[in-house]
C-alpha cells in the first residue's frame, strides 16, 4: 500500500505490537494506523484501502480487510499521539518481512488515553515486562496532556 501511496506511512499498534515488547494478549484483529495522503480533512475516507485491497485479492469484511485469513483495520492517524506513534515506529521483524511497529512508550501513552480496562491493563502489562524509557514516557504523557502516574516517576 505504501509503495503505491495508498498510504504514506504506517505502524502495527494496538495488542499485536504489544507481542514485539510483552507477553502475548487475546486480540480479534491487527490494528494499522496509517497517515494517508490528504488525511487533513477532518473526515476520512477508506475507500482507496479498500479499493486497493480488493485489487490484490483481499476480501473486505465490514471494516476489516482480510490478509491470508487475517483481519486487519486499517485506523487513519486521529491525533497528534498517533502521528507521533506512526513517525517513531520501531521496525521489526516478522518471518522474515520488516513491519513497521508502535514503540512501547507510544503503546503505553495510546493506551492511557484511549482509556478502557483492557487498554489500561496492556500498558501496564508493557511497564512491567518491556524495556521502556520512563523518562520518555512523562515526557510522551505529559506532552499529550494524559495524567497518569506512572511507576518509578521521581
Amino acid at each position: 500500500m505504501s509503495d503505491e501511496g495508498v498510504v504514506t506511512d504506517y505502524a502495527i499498534g494496538g495488542a499485536t505490537a504489544v507481542l514485539f515488547y510483552a507477553e502475548p494478549t487475546r486480540t480479534y484483529d491487527i490494528d494499522v494506523f496509517a497517515l494517508l495522503p490528504g488525511d487533513q480533512a477532518p473526515l476520512v475516507s477508506l475507500a482507496p484501502v479498500y479499493r486497493w485491497a480488493e485489487s490484490q485479492g483481499f476480501t473486505v469484511e465490514a471494516e476489516h480487510v482480510l490478509v491470508h485469513g487475517v483481519p486487519v483495520q486499517i485506523l487513519p492517524a486521529y491525533n497528534a499521539l498517533v502521528i507521533a506513534a506512526i513517525h517513531t515506529a520501531w521496525v521489526h521483524e516478522y518471518e522474515g518481512v520488516p513491519v513497521r511497529v508502535v514503540d512501547p512508550e507510544h503503546l503505553i501513552a495510546l493506551a492511557f488515553q484511549a482509556g478502557g480496562a483492557r487498554r489500561r491493563e496492556r500498558a501496564w502489562m508493557l511497564l512491567q515486562t518491556a524495556t521502556v524509557d520512563r523518562p520518555r514516557l512523562r515526557a510522551l504523557l505529559d506532552a499529550h496532556g494524559i495524567h497518569v502516574e506512572v511507576p518509578g516517576d521521581a
